[in-house]
């Protein structure tokens, strides 16, 4: 009886072996192609389409069956710092297709007297000696990477996830990375349990609260501040300062605004101190940077 079902078990095993072999051999990778959610661009004259397919290392005649998307989607990530592939599909009985995005320039730090840019992905795609134009600055509270191609810092770091979130924020509101760069001048992550955003209009909007708090912030402070027209540019010079907060006792949004000479905090011997958002900006942010 054992040795019964020991021969059905081996059939059974053999079986699917062959299955597995056989379509390993019938079905050949014959066509492989790539696509952006953007359309077709082009990258020093040649279409990105063609390097993906490059980078990706599949080979013509070479199994579908075993195709190891994950490969794929690391090979052509490591090739390019500013592409994410979405998904590597395999569309039998001969094709795949490798979805990509491509990011944009996005924002730019200093470390040790040099800038480094970054797509909106976080990964560095350049450095300079200077601020290059097209970016917005980003203030990190803690050490970064410097190498080109890594992330500017680990999926866990607190500078990482809050730029991110603040990126995805922006893109809900319909704004590109272009038009991003345009409206913001710098975000400061230095102050623990504040986010300060210099926008390029002249106006801050300084966020108190926890990361986990940081979409119902800065709704409420953006709406303040901004036109909710993303085409419509920003050209006037909007000064003062919008504060942002929640109420411990009773979990209720708040919001302030600060405009230039209005009276804010107070000197040591007790006369009232008078606030820009620049002053505010500098006694509360630029000594701890």
């Amino acid at each position: 009886m054992r040795n019964k079902r020991l021969i059905v078990l081996l059939s059974i095993v053999v079986t699917i072996v062959l299955v597995i072999v056989a379509c390993g051999a019938t079905f050949l990778v014959r066509d492989i192609d790539a696509y952006s959610y953007y359309g077709d661009v082009e990258y020093n004259g040649v279409n990105y389409d063609d390097l993906v397919v490059k980078a990706s290392g599949i080979k013509k005649n070479s199994s579908i069956f075993f195709l190891d998307e994950k490969a794929v989607k690391n090979r052509v990530e490591n090739a390019f710092a500013n592409i994410r592939v979405v998904n590597v599909e395999r569309k039998f009985p001969d094709r795949v297709s490798i979805n990509y995005v491509i990011y944009e320039n996005s924002f730019q730090y200093e470390r040790g007297g040099k800038y480094y840019q970054c797509y909106s992905s976080g990964r560095i795609g350049g450095s300079s000696e200077r601020k290059m134009s097209g970016y917005f600055t980003l203030k990190p509270k803690n050490a970064t990477s410097t190498r080109e191609g890594e992330y500017f810092q680990g999926s866990g770091g607190y500078d990482r996830k809050a730029v991110v979130a603040f990126i995805k924020f922006m893109y809900s509101k319909g704004l590109n990375d272009r038009q991003i760069n345009e409206r913001i001048d710098f975000v400061d992550l230095t102050r623990d349990g504040y986010i300060y955003i210099r926008t390029a209009a002249g106006c801050s909007i300084e966020l108190h609260g926890e990361l986990s708090e940081f979409n119902k912030l800065i709704e409420r402070g953006w709406n303040i501040f901004a036109d909710p027209n993303p085409d419509s540019p920003v050209t006037s010079r909007t000064s003062g300062l919008i504060q942002v907060y929640i109420l411990k006792l009773n979990g209720k949004l708040q919001s302030t605004y600060i405009g230039v000479g209005k009276e804010f905090g107070k000197n040591e011997d007790g006369t009232v101190k008078h606030y820009s958002d620049e002053t505010y900006y500098a006694e509360y942010y630029s000594r701890n940077a």
